[in-house]
Formats: structure tokens, C-alpha cells, sequence
């Protein structure tokens, strides 16, 4: 059976610009698996590494938040409709752009992969320029004011040189 998703804007670029998409799913969790193959990479922004809901997004069904139903596990039926609405609280959203020097010991580890899976955050590499004894990147790094800290804190603390490329609106 096929349930009507609600899709916000921030969450538009993984649905082609569509605000409602049409999904098949006996259950949330299974309906956020069929949305995933629907559209991909909207899960990540959805849940967790270990399959739980993010902290700041709430899933509707109907006019019930799922947190307070069955949570993943709450069943749909014909005619449901599901609405994603990111949580206003937690405060405002912030990127920064930085160049990032990974020293050689650094060049083959996955520290960018480390510090999305540590941090809550996305990331937007602009350009990455790696030999065998440097790397290079302009990454632009976007979340929660304080999670984008902490993740420039991560790499900092592996190891990774971080400086500002010019203005970011983490500073403002």
C-alpha cells in the first residue's frame, strides 16, 4: 500500500524537488527503508547510523508523532499520511567552509567519514587534492552551531590542520 511522505525543503534535493513522494510500507521503519530506495541518501538525514530516528526530526502520521505511537515500529494503513517535519528547537543551523591539511600519517584514514559518524553534521567537499604525503581539501561543513564546533574539534584533534576559509556564518 502506498502512504503519501511529506518531504521539507531542506530535505527536497534527495526527491528532486518534490514535496510529497509515494511510498509503500507496512510500518514507519519499513516505509522510511522504501523511501531510502526511492530516494537516495534521504535516510541519513533521517536517522542514525543504528536505525534511530534523529534527535531533531519528528515523523507524523496523521496528526500523531511517532515518538508517541509506536515509534518505528507504528503500522500505516491506506491512506495515511506521513509528514517529516525537522524539529525548530536545538538552534540555528550554521556552515562554515574550511581548508583542511591532513599530515601523511593521516593521508589514508578515514577521518572525514569518522567525524559525520562522531558529529551531526553534513559536509560538502569542494575540492581535495591528495598525494602520498599531504592531502588537501576545501570542505564545507554544515549542522547545529555547537555540532559544527565539535566536529572541527574532531579533526583538530586527529591531527588534521583546520583554517577558515573566509567569512562563515558560524561567526556571525
Amino acid at each position: 500500500m502506498a502512504v503519501k511522505v511529506r518531504i521539507p525543503t531542506p530535505l527536497r534535493f534527495a526527491t528532486a524537488g518534490r514535496d510529497v513522494v509515494e511510498v509503500e510500507g507496512a510500518n514507519v521503519a519499513e516505509l522510511l527503508n522504501n523511501l531510502e530506495s526511492a530516494c537516495p541518501g534521504i535516510k541519513h538525514h533521517l536517522c542514525e547510523a543504528d536505525g534511530k530516528l534523529r534527535r531533531f526530526i519528528n515523523i507524523y502520521v496523521n496528526d500523531e508523532e511517532v515518538r508517541f505511537l509506536r515509534g518505528l515500529a507504528t503500522e500505516l494503513k491506506p491512506g495515511d499520511e506521513v509528514s517529516i517535519i525537522p524539529a525548530i528547537a536545538g538552534g540555528a543551523r550554521r556552515s562554515m567552509s574550511v581548508y583542511l591539511t591532513f599530515p601523511e600519517r593521516l593521508v589514508d584514514e578515514p577521518v572525514i567519514h569518522d567525524m559525520h559518524h562522531e558529529c551531526d553534521v553534513t559536509f560538502n567537499i569542494r575540492s581535495a587534492t591528495v598525494s602520498s604525503d599531504m592531502g588537501l581539501m576545501a570542505v564545507e561543513i554544515e549542522g547545529e552551531e555547537d555540532e559544527v564546533r565539535r566536529a572541527l574539534d574532531f579533526l583538530e584533534s586527529r591531527g588534521v590542520l583546520v583554517e577558515p576559509i573566509g567569512k562563515s556564518t558560524i561567526d556571525s
